[in-house]
C-alpha cells in the first residue's frame, strides 16, 4: 500500500515501519577494533550509492521510511540528507559518533545528541524528533536526555537479551495498545520487533537476521508478529546493500560472518519483502504515531 496516499491507509490496520540506520561500512560496532573513530576520515565513503539503491526501491514501491542519520555522515554528505528528504522520507538522528550510549557519561551523551540534532535540523530545515541509539544501547539517561532536548520518540529498545550491547530498560516504560511504549517523561519508545516463541525472544527486526534467515521463514515470522500487534518495526543499514565493500582484517570469524553474510542478496530480499506485505501501511515513525493519536485524519 502506498503510504503517500493517507486516504488508502484505513484499508489495513497493520503498519510496517521501515527504518534505515545511515552509517557506513567502517562505522559498524562489530568492526570497531579494526576501524576506531580516529581513523574514519581515512576510509572510503561508500554508503551514498547503496542509499540511492534504497531510495529507488522505496520509490518503486511507493513507501516512505525513516532514516536515522549519523551526524558524522551528515556533516560530510549534507546533500545526501537533502536527497533523502526530497523523496518524502523522515530524517531522524542516529547520534553523531556511533558510540554506545551505555558507555557515555551524561554530559558527553547530551553533547552527542544535541550536535547531531542541530546539524540535521540545519540541513533539513525541519525539527528532528526521532532518535535511535547505536547498537540499540538505550539507557534511562538517554530517555531522560531525549525528553529534555525536545525529541518526540526513541526507537532503540530491542528486547533480545543475548546481545550484551542492547540496553535493558525493564520497568521504565508503560505498554500502549498501539504497540509502542511510553516513559514517565512522556517519551515514546518504538521498540524493534522480535518474535516470541515458547517463552523465548527470537531476534526478528531485520539487520543481520534478515540476511541470515531464509526469506520465506522471515516473512512467516513477520506475519505472525503482525497478527499479534498493530505494527512491525524493521531496520537495515545502507552497507548491507553494498556487496563490494572492502574486506576488513583482524576482526574475528564471528564478526566477519555477521557483517558480510549475504550482502549480495539483501536488495532483492527487501524488494520481495516489500511486495509480499504491500497491503500493509508502510509509514514513517512519526506518521505511525500520528495515526495512533489521530486515526480520523487517515
Amino acid at each position: 500500500m502506498n503510504s503517500a496516499n493517507p486516504s488508502n491507509q484505513s484499508k489495513s490496520t497493520k503498519s510496517i515501519l521501515i527504518t534505515v540506520d545511515v552509517e557506513d561500512w567502517f562505522q559498524v560496532e562489530n568492526l570497531r577494533s579494526a576501524f576506531p573513530i580516529e581513523t574514519w576520515d581515512s576510509h572510503e565513503l561508500r554508503l551514498e550509492k547503496s542509499t540511492h539503491h534504497l531510495l529507488d526501491l522505496f520509490a518503486r514501491h511507493g513507501i516512505q521510511a525513516t532514516f536515522f542519520v549519523l551526524g558524522w555522515i551528515a556533516e560530510r554528505l549534507p546533500h545526501l540528507v537533502s536527497e533523502i528528504q526530497k523523496f518524502g522520507h523522515e530524517i531522524a538522528s542516529h547520534g553523531y559518533h556511533h558510540e554506545l550510549c551505555s558507555g557515555l557519561v551524561c554530559t558527553t551523551l547530551r553533547d552527542d545528541l544535541l550536535r547531531s540534532k542541530t546539524l540535521l535540523e540545519d540541513i533539513s530545515g525541519r525539527p528532528v524528533v526521532g532518535y535511535r541509539a547505536p547498537s540499540f544501547s538505550v539507557t534511562h539517561d538517554l530517555i531522560d536526555t531525549l525528553g529534555e532536548l525536545g525529541f518526540r520518540y526513541d526507537s532503540s529498545y530491542n528486547n533480545f537479551t543475548m546481545n550484551k550491547r542492547y540496553g535493558q530498560v525493564n520497568g521504565f516504560f508503560q505498554q500502549r495498545n498501539d504497540g509502542y511504549l511510553v516513559s514517565e517523561n512522556g517519551m515514546v519508545e518504538l521498540p524493534i520487533s522480535n518474535l516470541s516463541m515458547f517463552g523465548k525472544i527470537i531476534p526478528w527486526g531485520g539487520g543481520g537476521y534478515f540476511r541470515l534467515y531464509p526469506s520465506m521463514v522471515f516473512a512467516s515470522g513477520v506475519s505472525r508478529i503482525l497478527k499479534e500487534k498493530n505494527y512491525y518495526n524493521f531496520y537495515c543499514h545502507p552497507w548491507e546493500f553494498d556487496p563490494d565493500q572492502p574486506s576488513a582484517s583482524g576482526i574475528g570469524v564471528l564478526s566477519r560472518f555477521r557483517h558480510y553474510l549475504n550482502l549480495d542478496k539483501t536488495l532483492n530480499r527487501l524488494d520481495r519483502f516489500l511486495h509480499r506485505f504491500k497491503d500493509c501501511n508502510f509509514v514513517t515513525c512519526s506518521q505511525y504515531l500520528d495515526l495512533c493519536d489521530h486515526p480520523e485524519v487517515f
